[in-house]
């Protein structure tokens, strides 16, 4: 089972800065997810929220700033430098985009770009890059090019879904523990997210899940 960092080491760093990942390396996290937007500019910003509101108190909406202004309030990494990092510290990384959101389905296109522009240093490094997102219609516009995951916290939308990737919450999985065996029969690769406890880090454990997303990679290691 491989652990990875929640927008890094995202439980006692700020999220998805360069920071967050290198204490992620540090405490043996397998790998890296982060959450992607697109900026005014049209750079790949790893960034969860629309807005920097909650992250750096003052709100800027990444798709009507640049990348500029929303590195002025928060030390935010860019896609492309995120994978720079995991490709030289061989961790995988799950990354999910973001919708609804002003471009639509050109923050797909753009992440494809730069994975495709960067397949041979993957390939090299031997690690694994995998797109994920809620919605389908993401998905879809990735599933032919690159690896991708479905995420959900719904039950049926897990039971009936026909992908080899999916990425379930830990509330679903601890109240549907046999669900994970079903779609492992299945044959689908299990990540579970968020999981910060130590009852959650054992159910993941004893189910066999393919990963566990967590924001403590460190208690996650000393568990998993």
């Amino acid at each position: 089972m491989k652990i990875y960092a929640h927008r890094g080491s995202s439980g006692n760093n700020p999220e998805m800065t360069r920071l967050a990942y290198q204490v992620a390396i540090d405490e043996g996290a397998d790998g890296f997810e982060c959450d992607v937007r697109l900026s005014k500019d049209g750079e790949i910003v790893c960034l969860h929220d629309a807005t920097t509101k909650r992250i750096a108190g003052k709100s800027l909406r990444a798709s009507i700033h640049t990348l500029k202004d929303l590195q002025s309030v928060h030390d935010l990494m860019t896609l492309k430098e995120l994978l720079e990092l995991a490709i030289s510290a061989r961790k995988d990384l799950l990354i999910e985009t973001k919708h609804p959101n002003l471009f639509g389905g050109r923050i797909e296109h753009k992440v494809l770009d730069l994975l495709e522009s960067n397949r041979s240093q993957i390939v090299d490094a031997g690690i694994e890059v995998i797109v994920m997102s809620f919605s389908s219609f993401a998905i879809g516009r990735v599933k032919d090019n690159w690896n991708f995951c479905k995420v959900t916290k719904y039950y049926l939308s897990a039971r009936f879904s026909k992908r080899k990737f999916l990425a379930l919450n830990i509330d679903l999985v601890t109240r549907y523990p046999s669900l994970v065996k079903k779609l492992q029969n299945r044959g689908s690769r299990i990540f579970i997210w968020t999981v910060n406890e130590k009852n959650q880090f054992e159910i993941c454990k004893t189910l066999k899940v393919d990963g566990m997303i967590t924001n403590f990679p460190k208690s996650a290691r000393s568990h998993g």
